[in-house]
Formats: structure tokens, C-alpha cells, sequence
């Protein structure tokens, strides 16, 4: 059966949702750590799978720099990285160890600069997420996914150029992120953060194995 996302949320829904005050939510939305669907004059409003990743990714402790986000990448993929002091490499291996899937994606800053719309991914865009993930890698047995998610290296120019209708029903799902950077352990960080609760489950599971070994 297909997994169905479709929800706008007002910031006091995720609030309610997710047990956090209204203030916590208003201030996850200044910072740019909880991406806003729209604006309609002093309302703000969220889709479902924004608010679900932002809460996903909740946590303690600073966001890693760009070079220590794609050393622990590094080593969930194949256990070494040529980045950073080897004292460095050290403490991160052992941080790793005892991290959970949500104190990793935390850390590699959650759900980066997103929106969600109507249309047709392009052919050749970069599947991320539960889009490129292998159900079967998973451990899933599944159907087609309702949603699709991609990412493109800037939300104006794409919305620019496809025939894609901003939409917090949508069927399509966009991350603002550098092109090249899909490799196993970030599918998996994605899929946890963006997939339906069995594959997030798994993802997650297949994550702190990885951090775990």
C-alpha cells in the first residue's frame, strides 16, 4: 500500500504534536532549523514531513562543521577517513559509537533547506532519501512510495525552471544540498529523517549499526 503524506500544520499544531511549547517551535522556525511551507500575513504554516524530520533530529550539543559532518560520513561508509588530526578521527569514532540515529542527524544539522511541491521530479535529479533507498537493504517489503524526494543545488532556479506548484500536500519533496553527495550513510540519514516509520526504523537501525561496529 502506498504511504500517504498529507498535512499543513500551523506552528501550534506542531507544537501540540510533538510536545514542545509554542515558543520552542516559533524559535526552531527563526532559526531556519524548522523550514515554513508559507506565510499567510503573521501565520506560518509547515507541511507534515518538514515538522516530522525537524522532531526526528531534536537534540543536544553543537552541529558538527562541515569537515567533521563528512568524516563521520567517512566512517559510517567505510569505517576510516583520510579527514582531519588523527586524534580528531579518534574522538569521532568513539562518539559515533554510542550515538542514536536521532544525536547523528542532529549533528549533521537535520533537514537542510526544503520545500515540497506538485509536479514531476525531473529525470535526472538526485534520488535521496526513501527514494533512493533499497527497501530490500532495508529489510522492508513495501510498494511504491507516494512521495518523491530529490535534491537540487538551489530551490529558486529549479521552481524556475520545472513545471512544479509550491504545495504542503505535494508529492514531491526537495532538498536544498550540493549536487554529489548521495552515498550510502546519507541515504540513510535521509531516509531516516524523511521516510514513513518502518523505514525510518530501519534506517535508523542501520545507521547505529554502521556508528556501532
Amino acid at each position: 500500500m502506498a504511504n500517504i503524506y498529507v498535512m499543513e500544520l500551523t506552528l501550534s499544531d506542531v507544537a501540540h504534536q510533538y510536545v514542545r511549547s509554542d515558543r520552542f517551535v516559533q524559535q526552531a522556525v527563526a532559526r531556519g532549523l524548522l523550514h515554513g511551507h508559507r506565510r499567510l500575513g503573521r501565520q506560518v504554516t509547515v507541511d507534515d514531513v518538514a515538522a516530522r524530520s525537524w522532531a526526528r533530529s531534536l537534540g543536544r550539543g553543537r552541529v558538527w562543521a562541515d569537515e567533521t559532518a563528512a568524516a563521520a560520513l567517512d566512517l559510517l561508509d567505510a569505517g576510516d577517513t583520510e579527514r582531519l588530526s588523527s586524534s580528531a578521527r579518534s574522538r569521532l569514532r568513539s562518539r559515533l559509537r554510542v550515538m542514536t540515529a536521532q544525536q547523528m542527524a542532529h549533528a549533521l544539522g537535520g533537514l537542510p533547506s526544503w520545500a515540497r511541491y506538485r509536479g514531476t521530479a525531473p529525470v535526472d535529479a538526485e534520488r535521496i532519501g526513501p527514494s533512493a533507498a533499497s527497501d530490500i537493504d532495508l529489510g522492508l517489503v513495501g510498494g511504491k512510495d507516494w512521495m518523491t524526494f530529490i535534491s537540487v543545488e538551489d530551490l529558486d532556479s529549479f521552481e524556475r525552471d520545472h513545471d512544479v506548484v509550491l504545495d504542503a500536500d505535494g508529492n514531491l519533496g526537495v532538498l536544498q544540498r550540493d549536487a554529489g553527495t548521495t552515498r550510502r550513510s546519507r541515504v540513510l540519514v535521509d531516509t531516516y529523517l524523511l521516510g514513513d516509520a518502518r523505514q525510518s526504523a530501519a534506517a535508523a537501525a542501520a545507521l547505529e549499526e554502521r556508528a556501532h561496529r
